[in-house]
C-alpha cells in the first residue's frame, strides 16, 4: 500500500513539473470579439442588391505583410484570406487592388474604390466613410533581445536610456521624440526586427502580428516580445472595412450593411485560424496541401524500402542535437513527422557536419538533414524544398564594438564550421580562416580569445552561448556577402533513391499548419522561462462540447507492462496512465477507463468496444481505418525474444519458415505479414503467453515492444528466454478517437501536440525500472545486469550488422534502378522514365489545379560539331549540357531527362507563367556562358527552348504537351536559335 501510495505522489509530482515546464505560445492577437459571432442574415432587399451588384472593389495596402502583400504573381495575407470568407458569407464579388497606402487612400477618397480594408476609424474619416466594427486590433509591443532583456515592469525612464527601433514615418513617431524617447528608423520591418537581433538596438516597437511574422520568416530566434510598452502615444489600431458616403446613396448605405453584418457574424474560431495560418506562412515553402497523398511508384518505394541511415549533426541546436544521448531539435520533429505519415523507417545517425558530408558523399547516409545548397553539394545530392532559413551573425568577443562589414574583417582571424556552405568564398576573400570541426569548440576559442571572429548561424551561435555560459562574447551583426545567401535548411538525399526526394517533399507540404506552429514555437521561439504557462489550449466550442459530453470512455487493454496495467481491483497504472493524466489536466475532462482487450488491430472491435478514445493505438494498424489519428507521441521499438540458446537476428527475415508470435495490437501487424511473407506469424493474446509458448516450445519467437518484453523477462523466474535482437520496423503510438465526433479528434490533437517530450521520457524511464522497485535481491540485480549488458552488446552487433547488409543491399538496389530508368551515356533520366513519372505528376496537378510545364531543348548546330570533332567530343559536349540541366532543374517537381540525340525534356509543377520564361531564359543564358572544355579544346554552345505551360484540363495529355512544347522548339529554331519560345 504504502509503495501504491509512493507511486501515486511520484505522478503527481511527474505532471506538477510538467505543467510548470510547458512553454506559452506566441501570443496571437486574435479579432475582437464580435456580438456572438451569430449566423449572417440577410433581407430580401439585401440578397437582391447582392445579386444585382456587380464586382465591389476593395483596396488593400502593399508590403504589410501578414496583412497583405503581393508575392508568387498572388495577392495574399491576412486581410485577403477575411474579405475571402466575407466574400463567400456575402456571394460578394470582391475585386482587390494593392498599391501604396497613400495611393489606396487616395483612389478610395476620389471614388475609384467601393471598400478600403485595415483603416482605423477616426473623427474627421468619420465624416465621409462609413465603417463597420472592427475586426481585428493592431497592438503595438516591445520587442526585446533575450540576452539583453529590459527590466521589468517597462517604464518610460528606462525607454528613454535606451536605443528603440520604430519603422519609418510610423504615426506615433514625432510623439515619441515630444516625450523623450529618440527613435532609430528603419526603412522595412525586416530591417527593423534584425535591428534587435543583432543587437544594433535595444529594442523596437513594432505592431505584434507583424513583428511575429518577420521573427519567424527570418529565423530571428533571440527576439522576444516584452510586452506593451507604458507609452499613451502608442495607441490601439483598430482595423475595419470602410465605404465612401455619398449623400443620398442607397448603394453605399446597403453596401456598408451587409459588410457590417458580416463582420458581425464572423466566427471568432475562422479569424482565429486565419491569424495561425498567416503566422505560420512562410515566403519559401509550401503552405498545407492538405493530407499526404503518394503516388503509386512513391507508395511502391515505401513498401519495399529498407531502414534509411539519416545523418544529423550533433551540436546544431535547435535544430540538431544531442542531450543525454538522445536525439532532439527542428529537424527531429520534422524526420519525426515524415516517418509517421509515409511509413519510411528511418535509423539515425549522429556525428558533426563535416563527418556527416563525408559519410553522405561516400553512400554511407541515405538522408541528411540541415544540408543547404550548393553547386559543387548538388553533384552528390538531390535536395528536397527547404523548411527554414537561418541568418549567419557576425560574432566578436564582448567590447570589441560593433560589426561595420566585411572590410572591417581584414587582417583578423575568422573562425567557422568545417565544410559549411559557404567556406570557399569567405577563404577567397580573406586570409586568416579557420575551420572547426565541433561548434561548441569554435565558440569556445572565440571566448578565449584563440581567433578574432566567428561567424555562424544566428540560432546556433546564441543558443551555445547560453549553454556554455560564454558571457565574454557579443553578437557583431548580420554577416551579408556576396553570392552567399542565409542559410536554407533542407533534406538531401542521396541520388539512389530519386522516389525518396519526392516522398519527403509530399510529407512537408502535408504539415499542418498548427503542426507547423507548434514545432517552430518549441524549438525556434525565443526562450520563455519564467511566463505564464496556464494558456487554455481548447476553444470555448471545444470547452461546450467537453461539458455537454460529459465522461469520456478510454479503452485500454489491462496487460501491456510497462505501457498499461490494470490491477484486480481496477487501478490503472503504467506509462500511458500518466500520460492521460497529463492531458487530462490541459484538457480538464473526465474519464472513465474501460479494460479492453481488442481482439484484432482493426476500426470494427474498438467501435464495438464502445471506446470514445483509444490512447494506445499503433498507428500503422490505424491509418487506413475511419477513427480520427492524433499525431504520434510515442516512437516504440521492436525486438524479437527467443530461446537462449537463438542465434542473434537484425530482421525478421533470419526467422523464416519458424512461428513467430504476434500480439496484433502491438505491432504493425499487416506491414510485418506483407514484407515477411515465408515468416509464419501466430496471433496471441500478450506478450507474457507467448513468452511462456517460447519455454513450452509451443513458438519459435516472438515480436514486439523491446520495452514490454525486457520488462516481461525481467520479471520470469527462467533463464531461458532471451531478447535475440531488434528489428527495423518500429511502433508509432497515437491517439484514436471515434470518427461521428470530430470535436474530440481536434481536442486530443491539440492536447497530444502540446505533450512535453521530457516529460514523456521521464515517464518511460520510470516505468522501465518498475519491476525493480522492491527489496534489494542481488541475484536479481545482477541479472538485471547482465541482461542490461547483453542487450547493449546486441543493440551495437545489430547496428554493424545490419549497417553492412544494407550497404551491400543498397548498391545492389542502386545499380540496377539506374540502369532501368537513366540514360547511360547522360546519367540523366531515359526517355521511357520521364513518360512515366510525368503522366503520374501530369494526373496529380490536374486534380490539384497546378500548372504543368513541359520544356523541349535542343543543341544548336550540334550536328557539324559531331561531323568536325567527333562523336566523342560530341558525346562529352551532351554529359557538360546535362550537368548543367541537373544543376538547374533542382526545385520540387522538376525532372530533366534525355529524349534523344542532343534533345532534352524537362517539367516542372514550379512557379507562375512569367517565372516558367525568366526560369528557361536563365538556363539558356547558363549554357550560353558554360562553354565545353574536352581534351583542352573550348567549345560554346547554345540551346533552342521551347515549352508549353498551363493547368491541365480534363481531355489534356502529356504527349499533347510535349508535342506542342516541341513545335514551339522548332519555331525557336527557325527563328534564329538561341532563343526560347513559348505560349505566353
Amino acid at each position: 500500500m504504502e509503495e501504491v501510495e509512493t507511486a501515486r505522489w511520484f505522478r503527481a509530482a511527474i505532471a506538477w513539473v510538467s505543467s510548470c515546464l510547458a512553454v506559452l505560445a506566441v501570443m496571437l492577437l486574435g479579432a475582437v470579439p464580435t456580438a456572438g459571432a451569430q449566423d449572417l442574415e440577410l433581407s430580401a432587399d439585401e440578397r437582391a442588391y447582392i445579386a444585382a451588384r456587380g464586382p465591389v472593389s476593395v483596396g488593400v495596402v502593399a508590403d504589410n505583410d501578414p496583412y497583405s502583400f503581393y508575392r508568387n504573381g498572388n495577392i495574399m495575407g491576412w486581410t485577403v484570406d477575411l474579405i475571402g470568407v466575407i466574400g463567400t458569407m456575402t456571394g460578394l464579388d470582391f475585386k482587390l487592388r494593392m498599391g501604396s497606402w497613400s495611393d489606396v487612400y487616395g483612389q478610395f477618397r476620389a471614388g475609384g474604390l467601393d471598400v478600403i480594408a485595415d483603416i482605423s476609424e477616426t473623427e474627421e474619416r468619420s465624416r465621409f466613410i462609413t465603417f463597420t466594427d472592427p475586426y481585428h486590433l493592431r497592438r503595438t509591443v516591445l520587442y526585446e533581445n533575450v540576452d539583453q532583456p529590459f527590466d521589468r515592469p517597462l517604464t518610460l525612464d528606462q525607454l528613454k536610456q535606451k536605443r528603440i527601433g520604430i519603422i519609418r514615418d510610423i504615426y506615433y513617431a514625432d510623439a515619441l521624440r515630444e516625450i523623450g524617447v529618440t527613435p532609430v528608423t528603419y526603412a522595412t520591418y525586416r530591417d527593423l526586427m534584425a535591428a534587435v537581433a543583432f543587437g544594433w538596438v535595444d529594442g523596437v516597437l513594432a505592431a505584434e502580428m507583424t513583428g511575429n511574422f518577420f521573427l519567424r520568416e527570418n529565423g530571428f530566434t533571440n527576439v522576444a516580445n516584452a510586452g506593451t510598452p507604458p507609452l499613451t502615444a502608442v495607441a490601439l489600431e483598430d482595423f475595419r472595412l470602410g465605404v465612401l458616403s455619398r449623400d443620398g446613396s442607397e448603394d453605399a448605405a446597403m453596401l456598408a450593411d451587409i459588410l457590417e453584418k458580416a463582420i458581425t457574424a464572423m466566427p471568432t474560431d475562422t479569424l482565429d485560424a486565419i491569424t495561425t495560418r498567416w503566422l505560420s506562412y512562410r515566403s519559401e515553402r509550401s503552405m498545407s496541401t492538405g493530407p499526404l497523398r503518394l503516388l503509386p511508384e512513391e507508395q511502391a518505394f515505401v513498401k519495399g524500402a529498407p531502414p534509411l541511415k539519416i545523418g544529423f549533426s550533433l551540436d546544431y541546436e535547435p535544430f540538431s542535437y544531442l542531450d543525454n544521448g538522445r536525439g532532439k531539435g527542428f529537424a527531429e520533429d520534422i524526420t519525426q513527422y515524415i516517418a509517421s505519415a509515409t511509413g519510411l523507417v528511418f535509423e539515425r545517425v549522429y556525428d558533426n557536419w563535416s563527418g556527416l558530408l563525408r559519410r553522405f558523399r561516400e553512400g554511407e547516409l541515405d538522408v541528411v538533414t540541415n544540408i543547404s545548397y550548393t553547386d559543387e553539394r548538388a553533384e552528390f545530392t538531390l535536395y528536397s524544398d527547404l523548411y527554414h532559413r537561418v541568418p549567419n551573425a557576425v560574432f566578436l568577443p564582448s567590447g570589441a564594438g560593433p560589426y561595420e562589414g566585411l572590410e572591417s574583417l581584414e587582417g583578423k582571424s575568422i573562425g567557422i564550421s568545417r565544410d559549411i556552405y559557404y567556406a570557399d568564398a569567405l577563404k577567397a576573400r580573406f586570409e586568416d580562416v579557420r575551420e572547426f570541426d565541433s561548434r561548441e569548440e569554435l565558440m569556445q576559442s572565440l571566448s578565449d580569445r584563440e581567433i578574432d571572429v566567428v561567424i555562424t548561424s544566428l540560432s546556433n551561435g546564441t543558443a551555445i552561448i547560453r549553454q556554455q555560459g560564454l558571457i565574454n562574447i557579443q553578437i557583431g551583426g548580420e554577416f551579408l556577402m556576396d553570392g552567399v545567401e542565409r542559410e536554407d535548411l533542407r533534406f538531401g538525399v542521396s541520388p539512389r533513391y530519386p522516389y525518396l526526394r519526392s516522398i519527403i517533399d509530399h510529407a512537408l507540404e502535408s504539415i499542418s499548419l498548427s503542426r507547423w506552429e507548434e514545432m517552430e514555437r518549441r524549438w525556434l521561439g525565443p526562450p520563455m522561462a519564467g511566463m505564464e504557462t496556464d494558456r487554455d489550449l481548447l476553444s470555448g466550442e471545444e470547452r461546450k462540447y467537453l461539458a455537454d459530453k460529459g465522461t469520456i470512455r478510454v479503452c485500454v487493454e489491462p496487460r501491456s507492462p510497462p505501457y498499461t496495467v490494470i490491477d484486480e481491483e481496477g487501478y490503472f497504472s503504467g506509462a500511458i496512465a500518466e500520460i492521460i493524466g497529463l492531458m487530462g489536466e490541459r484538457g480538464r475532462f473526465d474519464r472513465q477507463i474501460k479494460p479492453v482487450a481488442l481482439p484484432t488491430a482493426d476500426a470494427e472491435s474498438a467501435l464495438a468496444a464502445d471506446c470514445d478514445v483509444l490512447p494506445f493505438a499503433a498507428r500503422e494498424n490505424m491509418r487506413d481505418t475511419i477513427f480520427d489519428l492524433a499525431p504520434p507521441y510515442l516512437d516504440i521499438a521492436l525486438a524479437v525474444a527467443a530461446p537462449l540458446q537463438a542465434p542473434f537476428v537484425s530482421s525478421l527475415r533470419e526467422l523464416s519458415g519458424q512461428r513467430v508470435g504476434i500480439v496484433p495490437t502491438h505491432v504493425p501487424a499487416d506491414m510485418l505479414k506483407t514484407r515477411y511473407p515465408d515468416v509464419e506469424l501466430v496471433e496471441i493474446d500478450s506478450e507474457r503467453e507467448g513468452l511462456d509458448a517460447i519455454e513450452d516450445g509451443d513458438l519459435d519467437a516472438v515480436v514486439g515492444p523491446l520495452d514490454s518484453l525486457a520488462y516481461l523477462i525481467a520479471g520470469m523466474n527462467s533463464n531461458d528466454v532471451k531478447i535475440s535482437g531488434r528489428i527495423p520496423e518500429g511502433l508509432q503510438v497515437v491517439v484514436a478517437t471515434v470518427p461521428d465526433e470530430p470535436y474530440l479528434g481536434r481536442i486530443f490533437g491539440k492536447l497530444v501536440v502540446n505533450l512535453d517530450p521530457e516529460a514523456i521520457e521521464r515517464i518511460i524511464s520510470g516505468q522501465k525500472l518498475a519491476p525493480f522497485k522492491r527489496a534489494i535481491d542481488y541475484r536479481l540485480l545482477l541479472g538485471t545486469a547482465a541482461i542490461g549488458l547483453f542487450v547493449l552488446l546486441l543493440s551495437l552487433y545489430w547496428v554493424r550488422k545490419l549497417r553492412s547488409l544494407n550497404r551491400a543491399l543498397n548498391k545492389a538496389n542502386s545499380k540496377l534502378h539506374e540502369v532501368s530508368i537513366t540514360d547511360g551515356m547522360t546519367g540523366l533520366y531515359n526517355r521511357s522514365y520521364f513518360v512515366e513519372r510525368g503522366e503520374a505528376e501530369f494526373d496529380l496537378s490536374r486534380q490539384r489545379g497546378v500548372r504543368f510545364t513541359v520544356a523541349m531543348l535542343d543543341v544548336d548546330h550540334f550536328k557539324p560539331i559531331n561531323d568536325r570533332m567527333g562523336h566523342v567530343f560530341g558525346d562529352a559536349c551532351l554529359k557538360h549540357l546535362a550537368d548543367i540541366l541537373n544543376a538547374h532543374f533542382l526545385r520540387s517537381g522538376d525532372l530533366v531527362a534525355r529524349y534523344g540525340g542532343e534533345e532534352f525534356v524537362a517539367y516542372t509543377l514550379s512557379g507562375e507563367a512569367d517565372q516558367v520564361r525568366a526560369f528557361l531564359e536563365r538556363l539558356r543564358e547558363r549554357v550560353a556562358v558554360s562553354p565545353a572544355e574536352v581534351n583542352e579544346v573550348i567549345l560554346s554552345l547554345t540551346v533552342s527552348i521551347g515549352f508549353y505551360s498551363a493547368v491541365p484540363g480534363v481531355a489534356d495529355t502529356l504527349e499533347q504537351y510535349i508535342d506542342r512544347a516541341d513545335s514551339y522548339l522548332y519555331e525557336a529554331k527557325r527563328s534564329g536559335r538561341n532563343r526560347v519560345n513559348g505560349n505566353l
